[in-house]
């Protein structure tokens, strides 16, 4: 049987929705007091959903706590940045540390040394690594590089594709240009000498957590080459999921790469890294060299952080949040399965996205299908003590104990239980 659109009854969702509204009083109450101060009532467009968002009060772990005392196993870890999860101890030492002798400078500090040398040792491409304030920042930088390093202007990327919220990754600029995704042919097409840089994600991230075929990433390196573009591959969530990176692992050999998520261990950070003469075109050192300033570039309670992040991040703790996560998948699609709510996910290493429907997930227009189901499987998730993103993306961390993963299973049963009958 194929579902489509609208096989869940209105009358569930309707229940579903007035549960929630229910039990959280408080968070209802602090959301209508938040639009006083903030357009929408947030201040950041990806935590919205309807009726209102549940408030946070603290995290532990691997466990949220609300406003209104509801706990939670959080499978969002503030979007894959959290890959330890909530109040790390070692990295709330190293965050405390930075607080006593001070958080910020106007030089270097050998705490922004240190996590340099630790992502040039664990990531093959990068030679020099340029720190940022955000993944976003990390993505307008590697685009002016890419321009000055070339002479040229326009820019590639993919359908579905998300590089951070700066333009000319937002905005439909002119000079900004869109690979159908997955299609080889259109590579020629697209791609000229007025070409600077290629973008790219290993999966689609913000897109559906869809993976991108490993031969279609290489031909895309290949064709950038070939007219002389540079090649950039997105690793602010992908870089979690192998020691070296999903680049190295995929036998890719990138000029640029971006990073942010984990490097920062739970605080704002983002990072350019790459080959050396790229890198080098924005040392202060050199005449006419391209300026990049930030106030909090290198901050130094985020450098420790995410130095600890990083650290702790082993081959054997990957492998173990990998395979955790294929077990997970696995279970979720026979919960769907068992209980008449058909779900299917998607998954990269320990990022997964769960999609309403039984139809395959392999594209960007597929991951948009059943927004009424999505909404509704995510408020029933959250009633079930399972925290979620309303889109659907999850990813686990190393604070997730067995315990954690078997309510983890049962939640999903109870969700598509409800939501089936």
């Amino acid at each position: 049987m194929t579902f489509s659109p609208g096989f869940l009854s209105p009358q569930v969702r309707e229940r579903i929705e007035a549960e929630y509204r229910s039990r959280r009083p408080h968070s209802r109450d602090m959301f209508a007091r938040s639009q006083r101060s903030f357009p929408g009532g947030e201040t950041r467009s990806v935590t919205h959903y309807d009726p209102f968002p549940t408030v946070i009060d603290h995290g532990a772990g691997s466990h949220l706590f609300d406003v209104d005392g509801i706990e939670y196993i959080d499978l969002v870890n503030n979007y894959t940045s959290l890959i330890h999860g909530n109040a790390y101890p070692p990295i709330a030492e190293a965050i405390s540390a930075a607080a006593v002798t001070g958080t910020v400078f106007p030089s270097m500090h050998l705490s922004q040394l240190r996590l340099a040398e630790e992502i040039i040792a664990r990531v093959p491409a990068v030679d020099m690594v340029r720190l940022t304030n955000s993944g976003s920042e990390a993505a307008a930088l590697a685009l002016r590089i890419a321009r000055r390093a070339t002479g040229r202007r326009a820019l590639v990327t993919v359908s579905g594709g998300y590089h951070g919220a700066v333009p000319p990754f937002t905005e439909g600029e002119p000079k900004t240009r869109t690979l159908p995704f997955g299609d080889s042919a259109a590579l020629s097409d697209m791609l000229d000498d007025h070409v600077a840089a290629v973008f790219m994600e290993p999966f689609l991230g913000a897109g559906g957590v869809i993976p991108q075929d490993p031969g279609y990433l290489r031909a895309a390196q290949e064709a950038a080459h070939r007219v002389g573009a540079l090649f950039v591959v997105d690793e602010v969530q992908s870089l979690r999921n192998s020691p070296h990176g999903e680049a190295a692992r995929l036998s890719l050999d990138p000029d640029l790469v971006l990073m942010a998520k984990i490097i920062g261990g739970g605080l704002p950070i983002g990072a350019v890294g790459g080959r050396r003469e790229l890198l080098e075109l924005t040392a202060a050192t050199r005449p006419e060299h391209l300026e990049h300033a930030g106030t909090f570039n290198g901050h130094v309670a985020t450098a420790a952080a995410g130095l600890v992040s990083l650290q702790h991040l082993t081959t054997a703790a990957i492998s173990e949040l990998n395979a955790h996560a294929q077990h997970l998948a696995e279970h979720i699609e026979a919960a769907g399965a068992d209980r008449g709510f058909p779900l299917v996910v998607t998954r990269s290493g320990s990022i997964l996205n769960v999609h309403p429907g039984d139809a395959p997930v392999t594209s960007p227009a597929d991951a948009h299908r059943f927004p009424p189901e999505r909404a509704a499987l995510h408020l029933a998730l959250l009633l079930e003590g399972i925290y979620t993103t309303p889109r659907g993306m999850i990813n686990l961390s190393t604070a997730l104990s067995e315990d954690d993963l078997s309510a983890v299973y049962r939640g999903y049963d109870r969700a598509c239980e409800r939501l089936a009958s």
